[in-house]
């Protein structure tokens, strides 16, 4: 199994990354390959039409920015809330996945809150970029509330760092599950996005 994690803040070394890598550390003591895109620190330019030209250094850049994204069996997408909003370098991100990389692949949600914020993210990203990417998001999704308190050391410190370290291991193990179940699906003959490359 191999997942890919995007850590969607414009900031470097941001909280959510720290979340990201905590997640991605788990996942490789479950067997789970991994790789980490970091849109703080690595951030991508303002999705253009050039991306539509097959030879255009934009998408050129994209291919070798997206190295083996398209190889995962599924996608974790982390996103602070700017201003009730998902973060504008995530919704960016996804202008970019025209060529089916994600499709029919299980995608978790997960918000990052320094205080009790953290619904709109998940609600925009579910209305919005699943059209034509073709993700298929499980039904959990995580708010990680009060990030900067939690999730800083090996072991928790108090109890809501406990909770969200094994309501995150959960979800992790049912996304993995989802993964497996899915290969079966974009097995099956039944897929066809040359014909319908669009959401309606």
């Amino acid at each position: 199994m191999k997942f890919c994690l995007v850590a969607g803040s414009h900031r470097k070394n941001s909280q959510t990354l720290k979340v990201g890598k905590f997640l991605a550390k788990t996942l490789e003591t479950k067997g789970i390959q991994t790789t980490l895109y970091d849109l703080g620190g690595n951030p991508l330019p303002l999705w253009e039409p050039a991306m539509w030209e097959k030879d255009s250094d934009l998408k050129k850049f994209w291919l070798e920015y997206s190295a083996g994204f398209g190889s995962a069996d599924a996608y974790i997408f982390l996103s602070p809330e700017y201003a009730g909003m998902a973060s504008p370098a995530l919704k960016n991100f996804f202008l970019y996945l025209s060529g089916g990389e994600v499709s029919h692949k299980p995608g978790l949600i997960i918000t990052v809150s320094s205080g009790m914020g953290g619904s709109y993210p998940n609600a925009e990203l579910r209305m919005s970029s699943y059209k034509n990417t073709r993700i298929v998001y499980l039904p959990d999704h995580l708010i990680v509330r009060h990030v900067e308190s939690i999730l800083n050391s090996e072991l928790p410190e108090g109890k809501d760092d406990e909770y969200i370290r094994t309501r995150l291991n959960y979800t992790l193990n049912v996304l993995e599950e989802y993964a497996k179940a899915f290969i079966a699906i974009r097995q099956s003959g039944v897929i066809d996005t040359k014909t319908y490359p669009f959401g309606l």
